[in-house]
């Protein structure tokens, strides 16, 4: 897939805890996600809904082992996230810019082609919905920071 375009993202869903799921299945998710190298992903555990055949499935997993298991995955999503991110900290990359930021509203946020958020400094009423070249700075993990160029 990166062969065809370099700067693809990827992220996915992943659950947890489905019934029957054994250590080895578990560690089988945890492999692909590492082998993967998704860009993030979502991890959810797995919960009983009354009326579905899983519901009844034997082998339901108890809520400590789902949350664990949970724990652990998200541990190894965020560890690959958090690469990823640093690794565009010099680069220069294309943002829309959707406004000001909802944390900092002196600030405007905006997306990578690859729905990475990057906050900068600017002119809301200028810039929003434009988009911009920015220079990253440095990431906090899920952040990136940039300066438009």
């Amino acid at each position: 897939m990166q062969a065809a375009r370099a700067d693809l993202a990827i992220t996915t869903d992943v659950i947890v805890g489905f019934p029957g799921e054994t250590e080895e299945d578990f560690q089988a998710s945890v492999a692909a996600v590492e082998r993967l190298q998704f860009d993030n992903a979502f991890v959810f555990r797995y919960s009983t809904r009354r009326h579905t055949p899983a519901a009844d499935l034997p082998d339901q997993l108890s809520e400590r082992v789902k949350e664990e298991r949970n724990q652990r995955l998200l541990e190894v999503v965020n560890r690959i996230a958090i690469a990823k991110n640093q690794a565009l900290v010099g680069t220069r990359q294309q943002v829309l810019c959707e406004g000001p930021s909802k944390t900092n509203a002196s600030r405007l946020t905006g997306r990578t082609s690859q729905n990475k958020i990057v906050v900068f400094e600017g002119d809301a009423a200028r810039l929003t919905g434009r988009l911009l070249n920015l220079h990253i700075e440095h990431s906090t993990g899920f952040t990136l920071y940039g300066t438009v160029f």
